[in-house]
């Protein structure tokens, strides 16, 4: 099998019930594969550059595990972008260090998915909006797989229903085994 590398791109995992949930059962269905906890190695966002990157060049596949913020990565995992895709290394005439890998987005969502559509509230379609994390997969050569994204993902404790918890649950359970499945398959 290929050597599976997630990126958690998530702030405070301590907080989180959905991204958690993923990784968690990630564990579980994938125990080869190496996942980076970014709100555990970097707290300070003073990321390791050299670590990381040496991370993603043993990687064949690399999937970026994250809740969308203000429709786009959280901030920890821009700051990762920033910093360890330079350039002669990620991208540009020299840069390919990534080149041929292939590159998954894994992501939840707190608003239900008929907001994402044209007719909806968003107005945009979460494919839409994550246009730029395909345009990056091309920069660093790597070949975009596909988009994993689970809608409805916020639970707040005493604001929703015990219920609600234990849907964010039972979905992130089946985005997980549904992204295993797809990563068996590369």
């Amino acid at each position: 099998m290929k050597k599976v590398l997630i990126i958690s791109g998530h702030p405070d995992l301590k907080k989180s019930n959905a991204n958690k949930t993923i990784l968690e059962e990630i564990e579980k269905l994938l125990p080869d594969a190496e996942i980076r906890k970014l709100d555990e190695l970097y707290p300070d966002y003073q990321i390791d550059i050299k670590a990381e990157q040496a991370a993603l060049e043993k990687a064949d596949i690399i999937i970026f595990q994250y809740p969308v913020h203000w429709y786009s990565v959280p901030a920890l995992l821009k700051v990762y972008i920033d910093k360890v895709m330079e350039h002669s290394w990620a991208y540009g005439s020299k840069g390919n260090a990534l080149k041929g890998k292939f590159f998954i987005a894994s992501m939840t969502v707190g608003g239900p998915e008929k907001e994402y559509q044209h007719e909806g509230i968003v107005t945009y379609t979460m494919d839409e909006f994550m246009a730029f994390i395909k345009r990056y997969t091309v920069t660093c050569k790597m070949e975009f797989k596909k988009l994993f994204c689970t809608y409805s993902a916020n639970y707040i404790k005493g604001v929703y229903p015990e219920e609600k918890y234990t849907q964010v649950v039972t979905d992130c359970k089946k985005h997980a085994a549904e992204l295993a499945e797809f990563v068996k398959t590369l």
